[in-house]
């Protein structure tokens, strides 16, 4: 899979000058790595099937803001008015009928959508961890010396506004996603166990998978 040079978001100049400040200014930490990675190119190769051909917003690019989105705060698709109120931050990001239309077609071949998109990530991935040399989570990783990554589930609470939903095992509402860190430390593992961290899954992989 090729890496041209894509910028789905603009590129602000930071100076010490007096001017207004920009909200959500954090974000140019996640738009930047964006653009290093390739992300923005490998998802635009791999949903081309799913846009169409004079989309005035391409399918990879829908799915970047909503990421974004919840990296800034915001919990629905709707909530992508925090990306459009910034356009110096996130160029034109699609309204939320867009959005819609958009997540059904790639809903509509679900399979396919979700192989392709663990394609673009997994490419994504291994040009950032090329670009970290020696500090890579994966440098000198091995079947004796494997990659450790942290699981953890977190609570997001959201107002539900759906008829009969259930509430989560702390009786509220939103979501339960699970989390992977990767393992920085030199620690031992089982030693961290002992002394209550978070439970961890060692899992033995590729270089690169």
């Amino acid at each position: 899979m090729s890496h041209p040079t894509l910028f789905y978001y603009p590129r602000p100049r930071v100076d010490i000058a007096e001017v207004p400040a920009v909200s959500h200014a954090g974000a140019v930490l996640l738009t930047d790595t964006i653009h290093a990675t390739g992300l923005a190119a490998s998802l635009r190769e791999a949903l081309t099937p799913w846009t169409k051909p004079l989309a005035e917003h391409h399918g990879s690019k829908v799915l970047l803001d909503l990421a974004m989105t919840l990296a800034v705060g915001g919990e629905v698709a709707r909530d992508t008015d925090l990306l459009r109120c910034e356009p110096g931050l996130f160029g034109d990001v699609a309204s939320t009928p867009t959005i819609s239309r958009m997540l059904t077609t790639l809903a509509q071949d679900a399979p396919a959508v979700i192989e392709a998109i663990s394609r673009a990530r997994r490419a994504a991935r291994e040009r950032a961890w090329t670009f970290a040399g020696d500090h890579s989570p994966a440098a000198k990783t091995s079947v004796k010396n494997p990659l450790v990554i942290d699981l953890d589930a977190t609570l997001i609470n959201v107002h539900s506004e759906k008829e009969q939903a259930a509430p989560t095992f702390k009786r509220g509402f939103g979501y339960h996603p699970l989390c992977a860190f990767l393992d920085h430390g030199q620690g031992d593992v089982k030693a961290s166990k002992q002394h209550g961290a978070r439970r961890r899954a060692v899992v033995r992989m590729p270089r690169w998978a």
